[in-house]
C-alpha cells in the first residue's frame, strides 16, 4: 500500500526528509483582509515586516485547495495521512475530518489525525507517521497511534517579546505594561492549547523553570525539542546554554513557520520534552 503524508503551514520541518510528505497551506489575512498563502513564495521578510506595522490573522486552508490536493494525491496513492495544525488553535482539523469522513470517495482513503501540535510537535509526529508507514500500518491503525503520541508530550512557550500577543487580545495592554516596566515574563503551557502557567521576574528565570518544569514531569528526560520565532541569536545561545546546564541535549531546532509566528510574535521560545521516546 502506498500512503502519502500530508502537512500543513504550521510543519517547520523540511519536506525533502520524507519522500511522501506533502504541505498545503494555511492562511494569514492582513488588517485590510487580504488574504495570504503561507507558502514559499510569502518569505518570512515579508512576513515580519507585516507583523511589525499589523495584527495579523490566519486561517485555514480553503476547502477547495484542500479537495484540489486530495484528488490529486489520491491518483498516485493509496491513502493519505494528514497531520495537521492541533485542533486546539484551528478548525483545520474538525472540519477536514469531517469531509474525509462524509464523503464517499474519500472514505477509508483519507484520514485527518489531530497532531495535537504545531512545529517541533508536529515534526515528531511526522517523523514518527512515516515510520508506521514503513512498518506497513494502515490509515486505520496510524490514526489510533496519532492519538496516542500526540498525548506523550509537555512543554512551554516563553514569549520574550509580548508585544504581539497585547495587539492580538492575548494579553491587556495594562498587564503588558506592567510586565515591561516590572521585567515579568510569562511562561505559557502548551498541550495543544495555550494557557498561563507562571510568571518570573526576568526571560533567563523563566526558561530555566520550564526546563526544570519538564525535568520534573518526565523522569529520565535527556532530550528536549526547541523552536523560536525571528530573534537575536544571543537569545537562541543563552536558551541553547540554560538547556544545556540543566543536563540536557537538544533533538530538534527550527525556526516557527510564518503562520505561528502570527500569534506569538518575535522573541518567542518553545521547548518541548516527550515521554517515553524510543
Amino acid at each position: 500500500m502506498k500512503i502519502a503524508i500530508l502537512t500543513d503551514s504550521s510543519y517547520d520541518g523540511k519536506l525533502k526528509d520524507y519522500k511522501d510528505l506533502y504541505l498545503i497551506p494555511l492562511m494569514i489575512i492582513t488588517e485590510d483582509g487580504k488574504e495570504i498563502k503561507d507558502d514559499s513564495s510569502f518569505n518570512k521578510n515579508e512576513f515580519y515586516e507585516l507583523l511589525k506595522n499589523q495584527q495579523l490573522k490566519t486561517s485555514q486552508t480553503s476547502p477547495g485547495d484542500m479537495i484540489k490536493m486530495w484528488d490529486h494525491l489520491l491518483k498516485d496513492y493509496d491513502q493519505i495521512i494528514c497531520a495537521f495544525i492541533s485542533k486546539g488553535l484551528s478548525s483545520q482539523f474538525s472540519n477536514y475530518r469531517v469531509l474525509s469522513e462524509t464523503e464517499e470517495r474519500y472514505r477509508g482513503r483519507v484520514f485527518v489525525t489531530d497532531t495535537n501540535g504545531v512545529s517541533i510537535v508536529q515534526q515528531h509526529i511526522v517523523k514518527k507517521i512515516a515510520s508506521w508507514i514503513s512498518q506497513n500500518k494502515t490509515g486505520f491503525e496510524i490514526l489510533e497511534l496519532v492519538k496516542q503520541e500526540s498525548e506523550n508530550f509537555y512543554g512551554f512557550i516563553i514569549p520574550k517579546n509580548l508585544e504581539t500577543l497585547k495587539r492580538g487580545g492575548r494579553i491587556t495592554p495594562a498587564a503588558a505594561n506592567l510586565a515591561k516596566i516590572l521585567k515579568i515574563v510569562p511562561v505559557l503551557t502548551y498541550d495543544g492549547t495555550i494557557d498561563k502557567a507562571f510568571t518570573t521576574r526576568t526571560f533567563k528565570k523563566a526558561v530555566a523553570e520550564a526546563v526544570q518544569a519538564i525535568k520534573k514531569e518526565i523522569r529520565d528526560l535527556e532530550v528536549v525539542d526547541l523552536t523560536y520565532s525571528r530573534t537575536a541569536e544571543e537569545n537562541v545561545e543563552l536558551v541553547k546554554q540554560i538547556i544545556e546546564k540543566e543536563g540536557l541535549e537538544i533533538g530538534i531546532e527550527s525556526e516557527l513557520t510564518n503562520v505561528i509566528a502570527a500569534h506569538t510574535g518575535r522573541d518567542a521560545f518553545s521547548i518541548i520534552g516527550w515521554k517515553d521516546i524510543v
